[in-house]
């Protein structure tokens, strides 16, 4: 029986399915994690969809599939689950839902004094603006790259050209700077 084969975790020996999927998780799903809330799920949102995406790449494992990268398939996972949830919640889109609510404990400080603290979170707004009029799929592309993930992966989940997403990114990332400054 075929397993994954995982560069992030490789050691050359074929592994129990538990295993590998336990390693992966290891590796990939606070930065999983993270990719969600930072594309508009709720956390406890993000940690049901973190389950059911980790529970297929589980089955596919046991069932033998091979996935050659899979980050880039627990993303393209992730994605589907996700749309899948917001046709089932009437239709609305989650990305942006639960900005607000991240924003407040990214500027909140305590070591920090009002002043500043009423200047980050000035930079928060008008960042939480700009992101909004990127759109859906400059937002995932700038989120993404964020993440770390380099263009040829992000060109893989999206199956389109690294070309494409290299542009994409340049337009988000002028639009961005040119909204967020001063």
């Amino acid at each position: 029986m075929p397993l994954v084969v995982s560069r992030e975790i490789s050691s050359g020996v074929e592994q129990d399915p538990d295993q590998l999927v336990a390693d992966l998780y290891t590796v990939h799903a606070s930065g999983l994690h993270r990719y969600l809330l930072l594309t508009g799920s709720r956390p406890a949102d993000a940690d049901e969809l973190l389950q059911d995406a980790f529970l297929r790449l589980f089955r596919c494992v046991r069932d033998g599939e091979q996935i050659e990268k899979p980050k880039a398939w627990l993303i393209r996972t992730l994605q589907n689950l996700r749309t899948d949830w917001a046709r089932r919640e009437s239709g609305h889109g989650l990305l942006m839902r639960n900005v607000g609510a991240r924003g407040d404990l990214a500027w909140s400080s305590p070591d920090r004094g009002p002043e500043a603290a009423m200047i980050d979170h000035q930079r928060f707004e008008r960042l939480r603006a700009a992101m909004g009029s990127l759109t859906e799929r400059q937002h995932q592309y700038v989120l993404m790259r964020s993440e770390g993930m380099t263009l040829r992966e992000i060109a893989s989940v999206h199956g389109v050209t690294v070309q494409s997403v290299a542009e994409t990114c340049a337009r988000a990332i002028e639009r961005l700077g040119k909204l967020t400054n001063e």
